[in-house]
Formats: C-alpha cells, structure tokens, sequence
C-alpha cells in the first residue's frame, strides 16, 4: 500500500502539475463560518434543487441544524455558485438512514454523510468531465471531512446517472438502493469511502497531484473547525490540519 511519502516520489510531469495548479482560477471553495456564507449556501440549494429540479425540499432542514456548509464562489463577481453538505454522524442520524439500515461499520460517530451537492448551472460547462466548480468542492471535502470529527468513512447516496463521478472519488457501491421520496422519487444507491487507512492508498489517482500534492489558495480551511449548525457558527474547536491560505 502507497503512503503519502511514497506517492511523493514519484511526481506528476511538469505539464499536467502546470494545468493542475491554475485548474481553480477565478474560484475560491470554503467552509461557511458565519450566518452571511450559509445563507448565500443555502440559496444555491434552493436555485438548484427547487427552481432547477423542482424539489419540494425544506430548505434549510432539519440536517442544516447539526451540519457544515461549503460554499464555492466566483472571485470575479462575487456570486455564489456552489454548495455541499457535510453532517456528522455524532450529531445525530443521517439523513440516509431515512432510507437505508446502514452497515454495522457505517453506524459509527466516525461516519460523515455528504449530501445536497449543489453547482448553478451556468458554472457546469466545463471541457472536463467534471465542472472545475464540481472538482474544488470534491478537493475542499476531501481535505475536510479528515479533519472533521476524525472521520472514518464518508457516505454519499446517488442516483443511478451520478454514481461514476462518486466511484472516480473512490465511493465504493453497496449495492442497497432506495426511493428518495424527498427528491422525487429517484432511486438512489448508498456510497461509501473507508478513510482509516489514509488518502495514500489512492496515490494512483489520476488526478492524485490536484487533489493532495499540489496547495490551491483557492481551497480555504478554516483556521479553527466551526461547530456544525445554523447559528453556532462563532463557536469552534481546533482543527488538526494546515490551513491553505
């Protein structure tokens, strides 16, 4: 198994770190830290699941209460264009376990859920296969949810046309598929990422440099980890990780 020392040596060419380092321009992720960033979060959920989807969502909702936000914004004007949902398993249930009776190993306080993955569709064209603003959350999230409560696994739930992008994330499949009823029916599949062994072991990446090699001061951790929920934003706890800007 790879380690990250190991991954280290052997370093991506030139041209790809060259494309790698600028991919994030004109963009700037972070975790919301005050009632002003979770506000404009929460209202690129609403663009996207409402106006766009026709989701009859609550928004926010009762996860919102007990949950991180992260928020994706354009640097040239200012607009917020992007949102996720990080929710802590220690909180409280997940909002799969509507659904789904987890697996004895996704029934920790370990457990992190990642959901309500949010781009305004202006901001998905991209000549990649994934949006750059789809690729500075995945990065954000996944620097995060380590850091967050010393996560163990990440969960995701996706509909059938999404699961390829979560396996590229290294989310493998369960199998157990569920009728979002929330979300209009959709059938979607529980997801999961095992983090105990580290991020090393995925050193052969393709993209491995973008995420972990290569520090974007586009992608913000906060100094100190923000205590999950809507208006308890001003409380924190130390956060075990460098900071990126």
């Amino acid at each position: 198994m790879h380690d990250i020392q190991n991954a280290h040596s052997a370093p991506r060419p030139d041209k790809q770190r060259s494309i790698f380092t600028r991919l994030l321009r004109g963009y700037r992720f972070s975790v919301c830290e005050d009632a002003a960033s979770v506000a404009r979060a929460l209202e690129v959920r609403r663009q996207v699941y409402r106006d766009t989807c026709g989701y009859d969502v609550p928004i926010p909702d009762e996860y919102d209460g007990r949950s991180w936000l992260l928020l994706a914004e354009d640097v040239r004007t200012g607009e917020a264009v992007g949102s996720m949902r990080v929710t802590p398993r220690a909180a409280g249930p997940l909002e799969a376990e509507e659904y789904f009776d987890l697996p004895p190993a996704l029934r920790s306080a370990r457990v992190v859920e990642i959901t309500r993955f949010a781009v305004l569709p202006n901001h998905r064209d991209s000549r990649r296969f994934l949006p750059v603003v789809a690729l500075g959350l995945f990065k954000l999230v996944s620097h995060f949810v380590v850091a967050a409560a010393g996560a163990e696994h990440a969960i995701v739930c996706s509909k059938a046309e999404r699961i390829w992008s979560y396996e590229w994330m290294r989310f493998k499949r369960s199998g157990l598929v569920a009728r979002y009823t929330k979300l209009g029916g959709a059938e979607h599949e529980l997801m999961a990422s095992d983090l105990r062994s580290g991020v090393g072991m995925h050193s052969d990446h393709r993209y491995w440099a973008f995420f972990f090699e290569i520090d974007h001061p586009e992608v913000v951790l906060p100094a100190r980890l923000p205590e999950p929920g809507l208006g308890r934003q001003a409380a924190f706890q130390p956060l075990p990780l460098k900071r990126s800007a």
